[in-house]
């Protein structure tokens, strides 16, 4: 085997591998997120009063309280940061993390009504305390 057929292929690995290093659709210092869909993480922003919410395939930038916003789909989920004040994020990601779950379980609790009601229950109380949902139905006679 000749030196050439095996420096060819490392060759064009260092060079794709640069070429990715220099890529501006990475999103350096960012923090891993949970959140898997794009629209929610959309929701979930507009539910913390951000503004200016911009999306492309797999990136999402935005202005907020913490400042301007950038992530990025990395693998399934995305990665996030406040750009350039790096100490922010993760109170920023917390927050962010809270508010996909209030949408989520909202979203959980208005397909358990339409599913109760669907099988002819009716919702007597409703409660809500420390992030949890009681819900109490009674079968209609």
């Amino acid at each position: 085997m000749s030196l050439e057929v095996l420096l060819i292929p490392l060759g064009i690995a260092a060079i794709a591998a640069i070429k990715e290093a220099r890529s501006t659709d990475l999103c350096e210092k960012c923090k891993a997120t949970r959140i898997e869909d794009q629209s929610l993480l959309a929701e979930a922003l507009q539910a913390l009063g951000a503004t200016d919410i911009q999306q492309t395939e797999g990136r999402l930038t935005a202005n907020s309280r913490f400042g301007h916003l950038t992530f990025a789909r990395v693998g399934k989920a995305f990665l996030g940061r406040v750009d350039g004040v790096e100490s922010a994020t993760p109170s920023m990601l917390a927050e962010l993390d809270s508010a996909v779950g209030s949408i989520l379980q909202f979203r959980t609790v208005e397909s358990v009504r339409e599913q109760a009601a669907s099988m002819g229950l009716t919702l007597i109380t409703q409660t809500a305390q420390d992030g949890t949902v009681q819900l109490v139905f009674e079968e209609q006679r």
